[in-house]
């Protein structure tokens, strides 16, 4: 059992244990039928208001749980005084958000969550690097919390007809951006690589396909445009569906 909670950072101890195809895809598969069902199902569902509650505070109580827990780990196996223990990356960030408007549905907190949280989601997603398989805890850890941090706000949006206005959306974007200016400054200074960005090229080894979309720090302007293309679609398809519920 102690192994399988095994929660030691792979590129601390070198040792990674690499996922087959399988373990990657098989997660996907599970969140696209859970997307499919909630959505398919959301007219039964906003008829029953004890039941919407419960759902919406089920997934609030798992990703605490999963969030938690991850930390608890960190912290008994590296201490307080580690950098590996803050809470600095998108979807870290994005995750504590989401647990409180799960429970309150703010607005405001869902709309950031909609659009940056899930961008970090479809970026986690589509290329893990957790450095664990299916025999640890972690990487049921790992795509439970991602896959709550999509399914929430979009279960939210189904249910309640949450979309971001235009406002909403510049004003989710910029605060994404003005978080990364933070978060830039804080890696440079403190030698970490929250947010994913890197000033320093040795690291480029942590991932190895950013060499592949202009490598550091040119990557950079790869993944502003990717925030901005993904920003600007996600407000297209919200008043596309605007559009058809005035019809």
């Amino acid at each position: 059992m102690a192994g399988f909670f095994d929660y030691r950072s792979h590129y601390r101890t070198g040792i990674f244990h690499d996922m087959t195809i399988f373990e990657r895809i098989i997660p996907l598969i599970i969140i696209g039928i859970v997307i499919y069902i909630l959505f398919k199902k959301k007219d039964v569902i906003k008829q029953n208001p004890v039941l919407e509650k419960r759902i919406r505070y089920g997934m609030a109580i798992a990703l605490a749980v999963l969030y938690i827990s991850h930390y608890a780990l960190r912290i008994n196996l590296y201490g307080w005084q580690d950098t590996i223990v803050l809470p600095f990356h998108l979807c870290s960030i994005a995750m504590f958000l989401c647990v409180i408007m799960l429970f309150t549905m703010n607005r405001a907190l869902h709309s950031f969550v909609l659009l940056a949280g899930t961008m970090g989601v479809v970026i986690s997603l589509s290329s893990p690097v957790i450095g664990y398989n299916f025999e640890y805890y972690r990487y049921y850890q790992f795509f439970f919390a991602h896959g709550i941090l999509l399914i929430g706000p979009l279960y939210v949006s189904f249910m309640h007809n949450y979309l971001p206005s235009k406002k909403e959306v510049i004003i989710g974007f910029l605060i994404l951006q003005s978080l990364a200016i933070f978060m830039g400054f804080f890696n440079y200074y403190v030698g970490t690589d929250f947010f994913f960005m890197f000033v320093d090229p040795i690291k480029l080894e942590k991932f190895s396909m950013i060499k592949y979309i202009g490598g550091i720090p040119f990557y950079l302007i790869f993944v502003e445009l990717f925030a901005l293309a993904y920003f600007y679609g996600a407000y297209r398809l919200f008043e596309r569906i605007r559009n058809k519920q005035k019809v």
